[in-house]
């Protein structure tokens, strides 16, 4: 009888610690500064056109994992600062995932950034998996609010005119689905911008929670 008591006490643990195990597998830290969708959310077919001048659509999202930024290219801070951290931790991100990691950095500026300006802005950050694009606005604002980001057009009719746009990056899977977003800083007075150890410590989270969902 008592071996019997033994064996049960021990059965007993061995269920206790696997249920502890599964409610640690369940509270696997979150992401900080990002937001997962519980379920991707799907694009439809698009056009846009690269810096040299090749049409890209979603077959060209399919088997890689993309982060994309809207922007363009004479923006004076959130554009420039954000396209150097992503080019920056982009062999680091690259590292933790099977297939291949792009950035796609989406002009919503046409009138200006023409494909001969995007090339030249893209080829300053030295990064050959960054790809710029552009669309007529008719492309443009459905893709842009597909992907959970908006902008707007200034009214003006000066040359210098700015561009508002989201600061956030958002994650596409090798699906061509829209998976996650990563949020910018925002501090009373500064630029906002993706914080650059955030993003590393957040991408493997992200990365595990959506492997959950």
């Amino acid at each position: 009888m008592f071996r019997n008591l033994i064996v049960l006490m021990l059965s007993a643990a061995a269920v206790v610690a696997g249920v502890m195990l599964y409610l640690l597998w369940q509270h696997k830290p979150l992401p900080e500064q990002a937001l997962v969708y519980p379920q991707p959310r799907n694009l439809t077919e698009f056009t846009l056109l690269d810096q040299d001048s090749k049409p890209r659509g979603r077959a060209d999202l399919m088997d890689k994992w993309t982060l994309a930024f809207v922007g363009y290219t004479f923006c004076p801070d959130i554009c420039p600062l954000t396209l150097a951290k992503l080019a920056g931790v982009q062999q680091e991100l690259a590292a933790t995932v099977e297939q291949p990691l792009q950035i796609w950095f989406i002009s919503v500026d046409p009138q200006r950034d023409t494909p001969e300006q995007l090339k030249q802005y893209v080829d300053y950050f030295n990064q050959p998996a960054l790809t710029g694009l552009t669309a007529g606005h008719d492309q443009l604002f459905p893709f842009v609010r597909e992907l959970g980001l908006m902008y707007a057009m200034s009214s003006t009719t000066e040359q210098d005119y700015l561009v508002d746009h989201s600061a956030s990056v958002v994650l596409i899977n090798p699906q061509g689905q829209v998976a996650a977003m990563f949020k910018p800083d925002m501090l009373p007075g500064e630029v906002p911008l993706v914080n650059r150890e955030r993003l590393l410590s957040d991408f493997p989270l992200v990365l595990n929670q959506l492997q959950r969902n």
